[in-house]
C-alpha cells in the first residue's frame, strides 16, 4: 500500500496554512457545493497569473472559498482541492518528476491517467487539513530567480511556536506561472513523492503500473 511520508499533522497544516493564507483578494471561479462568488474581472486573472507572487496569493485566496468551510463534505472538499491544483499546479511536469526516470517507459495516456490519480491521492492527504484552519498568519515574502524558475518565499506564522518557511516554485508556461514544487522546512514535497512511489516501483520489477493500480486501490478510482 501507498503510504505518504509528508502526512505529519504539523507539516499538513503548515501546508494547508500555506496554500490558504489569509489574503483578502476576491476569489476565482465557484467551487462545487458552494454559491458562485462575483468572478474577477479578465484583465486582472491574467495579470494575476502573469506574476508569480499573485499566483500564491490568488491561490490562497480561492482556497478560503473552497476548502475551509466546516460544513463541505470531505467528497466536495477533495473535488475542491484537485479543482485548485487544476488551475494551479503543473501536474504534467511533477507527474514526471515524481515518477523519476519510470515516465519514461509509459506512453502518454498512462501518464495522463497516472496525473489524475496523483491529484486525487493528494486531495486525500491533505484536503481534510484545511477543516481546522484557525486563521495563523500567512505572509508572502519577496520572490527570486534560478533559471527559468521563480521562487516565491513564504512564513505560516504560529503563535506558539517559531515561524515555517514555505518557499514555492513556479515555471512559466506561456504567458501564466504554475507551481511545480513547494518545499516546507527546506522539505520538497516533490523530491519526497518521487522517493516513496520510486521505492514502489522498484519493489515491483520497475512497472509503473502497480504504482498506479495501488493509487487507484487508495483513492478507490
Amino acid at each position: 500500500m501507498v503510504r505518504s511520508k509528508m502526512k505529519s499533522k504539523f507539516t499538513a497544516s503548515a501546508l494547508a496554512a500555506a496554500i490558504i493564507g489569509t489574503t483578502g483578494l476576491v476569489a476565482g471561479p465557484a467551487f462545487a457545493g458552494e454559491s458562485p462568488l462575483q468572478a474577477p474581472t479578465s484583465v486582472v486573472e491574467v495579470a494575476a497569473e502573469n506574476n508569480a507572487i499573485n499566483v500564491i496569493h490568488t491561490l490562497a485566496s480561492d482556497a478560503i472559498a473552497g476548502l475551509t468551510d466546516e460544513t463541505l463534505s470531505d467528497d466536495i472538499r477533495r473535488q475542491n482541492f484537485v479543482a485548485l491544483m487544476d488551475r494551479y499546479f503543473a501536474m504534467d511536469v511533477i507527474s514526471r518528476f515524481v515518477l523519476g526516470r519510470y515516465w519514461r517507459s509509459i506512453s502518454e495516456d498512462e501518464l495522463n491517467e497516472f496525473a489524475s490519480l496523483l491529484q486525487e491521492y493528494l486531495a486525500l492527504n491533505y484536503a481534510s487539513q484545511f477543516k481546522s484552519f484557525n486563521g495563523e498568519q500567512f505572509v508572502v515574502g519577496d520572490e527570486s530567480q534560478q533559471k527559468k524558475d521563480t521562487f516565491v518565499n513564504s512564513q505560516f506564522v504560529r503563535p506558539d511556536g517559531p515561524p515555517v518557511t514555505i518557499i514555492w516554485r513556479l515555471r512559466e508556461f506561456g504567458d501564466k506561472y504554475k507551481i511545480i514544487d513547494v518545499t516546507v522546512e527546506g522539505l520538497s514535497m516533490g523530491i519526497t513523492q518521487r522517493d516513496e512511489f520510486t521505492t514502489v516501483i522498484q519493489q515491483n520489477g520497475g512497472k509503473v503500473a502497480a504504482l498506479t493500480k495501488a493509487l487507484h486501490e487508495k483513492t478507490g478510482k
